[in-house]
């Protein structure tokens, strides 16, 4: 009960703090205007779901129940592990957004997006790895959450907007230019998932281990991980050099339809690999 709640609320956390990054990156790429009560949302969420994460963390170390909470375990864990630093900074980071957002400067907010996001490599197999070797695991870590919040949030407002604007001749023309722009982010968001990942299983077993990793638990998660990242592959392809031309004629509501069902399954399919990321890195490598 307690390790489901764990992984539970990181799935939750990774998600609120991928889309408080992805969103207002977005929205800077494609010159939109921000939803400032949208990002206030995720960061107040994130104040909360950290506290969740910390309590449901010390109950998985010590086995007892979430709550009431072991304050005597929870005072170690804030004092003497990394965990009180991680909170810290990412406390901080999302105070800073919320200051922005009041400020009215919502894109700006983007910077502490970042910087919390980063902080979850701290809290997986990337933050048990030392000296050098465990820089060079959590930079690719970093990476590897950024282009991911970065996919995430493009996927939403992408959604919102087909499911939300009239379906007129202009709107649809609208949509395919902001697929087309995403074409390039895209790419370089694939790349930046592709080499990051890989680093990350280097990493996290070493070359000679990386057979035995497959032939456990968590290798058959992350082979399911890999089958879902390919579908979203197929699925942005086909919106891109599918449905994307389709739309640029004008109001097509077979291509609309399409696009529609190709985007909904396409987030689905990254909230589906969140989750599985979020169970991977509560598991040992070669058990």
């Amino acid at each position: 009960m307690t390790e489901g709640a764990f992984v539970a609320a990181r799935f939750a956390l990774m998600i609120d703090l991928a889309l408080l990054m992805g969103l207002p990156l977005f929205w800077w790429v494609m010159g939109m205007a921000g939803r400032p009560r949208h990002v206030a949302a995720l960061a107040l969420g994130g104040l909360a779901l950290s506290a969740f994460w910390l309590l449901a963390s010390t109950a998985t170390m010590t086995g007892a129940p979430i709550l009431p909470p072991d304050w005597s375990t929870l005072h170690i864990v804030l004092t003497m592990t990394p965990i009180g630093t991680v909170l810290a900074v990412r406390g901080g980071a999302l105070l800073l957004v919320l200051a922005f957002v009041l400020a009215g400067r919502v894109r700006l907010s983007l910077l502490p997006a970042a910087v919390a996001a980063a902080t979850l490599a701290w809290t997986g197999h990337a933050g048990a790895t030392e000296n050098m070797a465990g820089q060079v695991h959590r930079a690719a870590d970093i990476v590897h959450i950024w282009a991911a919040s970065a996919w995430i949030g493009a996927l939403v407002v992408l959604l919102q907007s087909l499911l939300t604007h009239h379906p007129t001749t202009a709107n649809m023309r609208h949509m395919a230019r902001m697929l087309s722009c995403f074409a390039v982010m895209g790419s370089l968001i694939v790349v930046s998932l592709v080499l990051s990942g890989a680093v990350n299983a280097v990493m996290i077993v070493g070359w000679d281990q990386l057979s035995a990793m497959l032939q456990a638990r968590y290798g058959l998660l992350l082979t399911m991980k890999l089958v879902l990242f390919g579908l979203m592959l197929l699925l942005a392809a086909a919106n891109r050099w599918w449905l994307t031309p389709r739309l640029e004629g004008g109001n097509d509501q077979q291509a609309i339809g399409w696009l529609r069902l190709s985007l909904a399954l396409e987030t689905s399919t990254a909230v589906a690999i969140v989750a599985l990321v979020a169970w991977l890195g509560t598991l040992d490598p070669l058990a």
